[in-house]
């Protein structure tokens, strides 16, 4: 799966003036800290995650923009995982992953240009449209947030030469039309 930086930067390209309720629906799916539950939130236990997304979309509030992040997170998820990672562990090996994308997301953290200011917004956003789902959990949300924006903040930016930003930047417009095409013949 690719980090929360990169989702944010899928969810700006979709929507550079949407809801912080939006952005923080975003990474809402990987707070969840229980690895067989984050899973299970991310489809990744049904075989068709294209079927399952399709009928989660049908299922819960999608007009709401908390829901509409989940949403996005896991349809970029299942994207990056599809399209990506295979490539990646053919020419990498799985074992370079974790640096990979620790390299990828200070990278683009620190030399996106409104990076800092949304983090610091969903750190400090105390009500949002949260709804409750099976396995993400409010106060989980908020420690993922105040963790990762320290951890970034503390870590220095670093050239990423396996997922460069152009690679990054492909992804993300890519990911971007797939979106709005894939999701335009379902609502």
């Amino acid at each position: 799966m690719p980090s929360s930086v990169i989702h944010l930067l899928v969810a700006k390209k979709i929507n550079p003036i949407a809801d912080i309720a939006f952005y923080i629906g975003n990474i809402a799916p990987d707070a969840v800290s229980d690895e067989q539950k984050k899973n299970i939130i991310h489809l990744r236990n049904v075989p068709d995650r294209e079927i399952a997304l399709k009928d989660y979309i049908l299922k819960v509030n999608n007009k709401n923009e908390y829901i509409k992040g989940i949403i996005l997170h896991l349809f970029v998820d299942w994207k990056w995982d599809k399209l990506i990672i295979p490539d990646f562990e053919k020419e990498h090996g799985k074992n370079k992953y974790g640096q990979a994308m620790i390299t990828a997301t200070l990278d683009a953290f620190h030399n996106t240009e409104w990076s800092y200011q949304l983090w610091e917004q969903m750190e400090l956003c105390e009500n949002y449209d949260f709804i409750e789902t099976e396995y993400i959990l409010k106060n989980e949300i908020r420690s993922f947030i105040n963790n990762r924006r320290k951890w970034q903040m503390e870590n220095k930016a670093l050239s990423a030469s396996i997922f460069t930003p152009s690679i990054i930047d492909k992804f993300v417009n890519d990911t971007v039309n797939d979106f709005n095409n894939w999701t335009s013949n379902i609502v």
